[in-house]
Formats: C-alpha cells, structure tokens, sequence
C-alpha cells in the first residue's frame, strides 16, 4: 500500500489535491494522511509513524502547495528507487543537491518523494530533525551542529537524506518538474469575495552543486 503523506501547516491548495488524485486513477492501493496543529518536523514524523503502523510499503510525501503534473506517481514507482523524487523551484533554484564529483544526489526536497518502507526500517528517530545544521565548509566532510533554541523553518528533508545515504540507500530523480504554488493573499469578505490569491513561485533556473 502507498502511504500519501500530507504535511500541512493549515492550508492544502485545491489543485494540489486535485492532481493527488489524478495521479492515482484507481490505479493503486492508497491511503492519505493528514497532519493538523503541528510544527515542521513533527508533522513528518508523526505522519510516517501512522503509515507505517498500518503497513505502508511505500511512503508518499507531497506538500500542501506542489502540484503534481501528471504521472508522476507512475514515474516515480517505475524509478524503483530507495527514495526517488521530482524536483520543483524554490525562489528559482532546485530542491535538489548534487555533488559535482559524480553527479550523485545529496539530498532532495520532500514535496514530491516517494520513500520504499526499507529506508524507515533501517533509520533512526526521528526521522526528520531541523535542530541540525548540516555545515558546508569543509564539504565533503559531513559536520552537525546543534541550531540551538531559535526557531527554524526547514532543512529537515536534508538531514533524512544525509541520514539515508549514510546508510547506503539512494536517491534517484525523475524528469520533470512540479508547480510550487504560493498563497499571495487570503480572501477578505466583502473585499475579494473571500478568494484567496494564489501564485505559482518562479521555476527551476538555478542549480546546487557541492
């Protein structure tokens, strides 16, 4: 069974719902979960504790605001990857971190991942953290350093990843890229009619190579 995981800090657009669905087509065995009131990293955890509680074979991340072109489940399942994953823009870079050295993946967004239950089974808790910082400086060296009390957003998908490779699994990635959507303005009644404004972010134009 594929787990879809949906992390959500309040808000899922209705599109990226919409093309969740249409990517399964009746086509697979699945079932989705919902975070609600939790924080980033906690909803990751949380959410992959309940799937794989209930037998998950394969764990789906896609976030609230990535929509999914079509058959990107499709690609991904036929990647038969550890971790395989499509990239999508934020602030016009990738999500994805190669080595310069061999081209291999470092480390990918969770927006749209799809993970086989081995990873999880081999990993130690939490899965996800963002109260370490992965140090750049003395690449390929891997150093971690506690983030301290201060409140972070992110870098929880690259401490997985690091985790992952550490562990000999791999991360593969498919063509294509995801929409990344972005919320402008919330509807106001008697303004707007309550319509949210919704943007698309600016596409893949730059690229992370260590």
């Amino acid at each position: 069974m594929i787990s879809v995981c949906l992390p959500t800090r309040g808000l899922v657009f209705t599109e990226v719902e919409e093309a969740l669905s249409n990517n399964f087509e009746g086509k697979y065995d699945y079932k989705i979960y919902r975070s609600f009131n939790l924080p980033i990293p906690d909803c990751q955890n949380e959410l992959v504790e309940k799937a794989l509680n209930d037998g998950a074979t394969r764990i789906f991340f896609v976030e609230e605001d990535v929509v999914l072109p079509e058959n990107t489940l499709n690609k991904l399942i036929l990647a038969d990857a550890d971790i395989a994953c499509l990239d999508y823009g934020v602030e016009g870079w990738s999500c994805v971190t190669r080595a310069k050295k061999d081209n291999e993946i470092l480390w990918c967004g969770l927006g749209a991942t799809l993970i086989k239950r081995e990873v999880f089974d081999v990993l130690e808790k939490p899965y996800f953290r963002q109260d370490r910082l992965l140090l750049l400086n003395d690449w390929p060296e891997v150093k971690w350093v506690d983030a301290g009390e201060k409140e972070r957003y992110g870098g929880q998908d690259i401490y997985f990843c690091c985790m992952a490779r550490d562990k000999g699994f791999k991360i593969v990635q498919i063509p294509g890229e995801a929409r990344h959507l972005k919320l402008d303005k919330l509807g106001q009644p008697g303004v707007n009619k309550g319509l949210h404004e919704i943007s698309q972010k600016p596409p893949i134009t730059k690229h992370q190579i260590l």
